[in-house]
């Protein structure tokens, strides 16, 4: 029993022993897990009251910020733009952040609105410069550049514009508007094009490039435009006039005549669109239908002495020289001083004598000189009218080889008319005291 006794109490003593170790390194474990902790505590303390003092003062900067941007806007907003100037340029100052980047479109309208556009075009030039992907300052100073007709300047900002916003359509206009200034042709027939491209109903540019297209000499591209035109407007009497007037000037008649019965069809009243209509007859030698369409303006406008002159040129080409002379006697009577009404009285003498001539082979007499001359004096009198004096100095010009000489004069001084058949028509007044005083001052010069 004492053996086992002291056994037990051998392993008691062992037991406690380890017991007693095991406690002490757990509880120095403890405690440096403890410290460990406390300290791993206290450095991320540390950070938070660092990154809380940081946030305060940030939000104590966009409080500021704010206030400033919220002071400029209500001054604004109430038209008072001096004072609002003062904030937003405290917001430019302060924002490094980029909060409020449409400070310096407000800041230049304020500007505007002062009528002070070199401080606008001064903010504007800083806001592309910090926001160069801003179409909108851009457009605003190229607004200004193209109010100080500095053109080039306002190109340059407005093909900003177009690259940041290429659907724009107003922009492409105004940039073109701009090229059309600079007098650089080709760039706006592109831009316009670019503008047809995004909206194919805008007959106002249609009409534009058209103009263009004439301007450049591209004339068959502007008829293509106008042409477009007019079948997408059948009711357009402008586009049929413009046309017909292109073809009408290029020669081609049957076009012209084709737009201008298409015009009238539409504004039946149209004198000018008659008057051209009857013209492209004429040059189509078909004089009849001319004389029909001329008599019709003169209808509406019975004092037209260009009609009465053109009816006059076409009842010539006819042959029919005693109604030619009539008319153009109408028109003299409307006006006497009128160059035009001269020289075509004065074709119907010339006219008639180049066809009696004709029929003897070209064998010129007296008769024919003394109808020469007729139409010679006519011609002279046309001189007084600037408008038409180019015209009657080369008509005069040509006849002058064939005119009466002195000894032509002198050879038939018995004779007071042509005897000729063919000027019975011609009546005696034409050959009267006034046509012998002319030719004799002529022949005795």
């Amino acid at each position: 029993g004492k053996t086992v006794n002291k056994k037990f109490n051998l392993f008691s003593i062992l037991s406690l022993g380890l017991i007693f170790i095991l406690t002490v390194f757990l509880v120095n474990d403890q405690v440096l897990a403890q410290k460990k902790k406390k300290k791993k505590k206290k450095g991320k303390n540390h950070e938070q009251h660092d990154q809380a003092y940081l946030d305060s003062l940030r939000k104590a900067y966009e409080l500021e910020l704010a206030k400033f941007w919220s002071f400029g806007y209500e001054n604004y907003k109430n038209k008072q733009y001096a004072d609002a100037t003062k904030h937003f340029w405290k917001v430019v100052q302060l924002d490094t952040i980029n909060k409020f980047p449409r400070v310096y479109r407000y800041l230049a309208q304020c500007y505007f609105q002062l009528q002070k556009p070199d401080s606008a075009e001064y903010v504007l030039k800083q806001g592309v410069e910090k926001h160069p992907e801003d179409d909108h300052l851009h457009r605003m100073l190229g607004y200004i550049y193209a109010q100080k007709e500095q053109t080039d300047l306002a190109i340059t900002e407005y093909e900003k514009v177009v690259q940041l916003e290429p659907e724009s359509i107003d922009d492409w206009k105004q940039l073109a508007v701009l090229y059309v200034k600079a007098d650089r042709l080709e760039d706006a027939i592109k831009a316009y094009n670019t503008v047809l491209q995004k909206n194919p109903d805008d007959e106002e540019v249609r009409k534009t490039l058209s103009a263009l297209y004439e301007a450049t000499g591209s004339s068959e591209e502007a008829i293509a435009m106008k042409e477009q035109v007019r079948e997408q407007e059948p009711e357009n009497a402008q586009v049929r006039f413009e046309l017909g007037k292109i073809y009408f000037d290029r020669g081609d008649y049957e076009k012209a005549i084709e737009r201008f019965q298409e015009l009238l069809k539409l504004t039946p009243d149209d004198l000018k669109a008659m008057e051209y209509l009857g013209n492209s007859y004429q040059k189509l030698e078909q004089y009849t239908k001319a004389i029909q369409i001329y008599k019709q303006i003169l209808q509406k406008q019975p004092d037209n002495k260009k009609i009465m002159a053109d009816i006059s040129r076409a009842y010539k080409d006819l042959g029919n020289f005693t109604q030619a002379r009539s008319y153009a006697y109408k028109s003299l009577a409307i006006d006497r001083q009128y160059g035009l009404g001269w020289i075509a009285l004065g074709e119907s003498f010339e006219a008639s004598a180049e066809k009696c001539v004709g029929k003897k082979q070209g064998k010129i007499d007296f008769d024919d000189k003394m109808v020469y001359e007729l139409a010679y004096q006519k011609y002279r009198m046309a001189l007084s009218d600037l408008e038409f004096k180019s015209e009657a100095e080369r008509k005069i010009s040509y006849l002058k080889p064939v005119l009466p000489t002195t000894e032509d004069v002198f050879m038939h001084r018995r004779q007071k008319r042509p005897k000729a058949e063919c000027y019975k028509w011609i009546p005696d007044s034409e050959f009267g005291k006034n046509y012998w005083d002319k030719l004799n001052r002529r022949t005795k010069r």
